[in-house]
């Protein structure tokens, strides 16, 4: 029923007109489906995905009748399979998408209490700690995924953003983007671009 993570997607603009963004990894999806997660009202798509507009500070995806119906649905196959991973995982991903991050939580939390071995996952759970106002948690998640998987980029590149603009560390972010030029998939342009704005970032906070 569910397939491997294929792909990565925006979550947030963080800072007035620069493009920071703060990225999560696509978990175990329906078949059907190839849509990003939900970004942050404002924030540009990351790889050509259309911008939704924001519905009282939440975006369209909130209110998505296909994700209700699939969340409804994975709700059913939890309550006779309560301990499923890959249920739990795609009920994780459906409320991160829907931007119910606490609820996301506790199904990605349950997953790991079964199976701990996803920086995909791991990545996910980091963001939307990030988005409930939990930073260092967040951190702390991103760093676990970096180390099970050194060519994750996705989690090293959020861990520098929240290393400087929840953490005021930009000492701590520039060495996160030390790591992220040595690997293949900032080669990418649009990754690229949204680095080279991060830099610029981090040059301005330590002058």
């Amino acid at each position: 029923m569910w397939k491997n993570p294929v792909v990565t997607a925006v979550l947030g603009l963080l800072l007035g007109f620069f493009g920071g963004y703060l990225i999560g990894q696509g978990q175990p999806a329906p078949a059907h489906s190839m849509d990003p997660h939900a970004g942050i009202p404002g924030a540009p798509p990351l790889s050509g995905q259309p911008q939704a507009p924001p519905e009282g500070g939440r975006t369209a995806a909130t209110a998505n009748p296909r994700l209700m119906e699939e969340a409804r649905q994975l709700d059913e196959l939890l309550a006779k399979d309560p301990k499923n991973y890959n249920h739990l995982v795609q009920a994780g991903n459906v409320e991160y998408d829907m931007t119910d991050y606490n609820k996301a939580i506790d199904y990605y939390e349950r997953a790991r209490a079964i199976r701990d071995d996803s920086a995909d996952v791991m990545t996910d759970l980091g963001v939307c700690y990030k988005e409930t106002s939990r930073p260092k948690k967040a951190l702390e998640l991103f760093d676990r995924a970096a180390e099970i998987n050194k060519t994750h980029w996705q989690s090293r590149y959020n861990a520098a953003v929240v290393r400087l603009f929840d953490l005021n560390d930009p000492s701590g972010a520039e060495r996160e983007v030390e790591q992220l030029r040595a690997l293949k998939a900032t080669t990418d342009p649009e990754v690229t671009k949204n680095l080279a704005g991060l830099e610029q970032e981090i040059a301005k906070r330590l002058k």
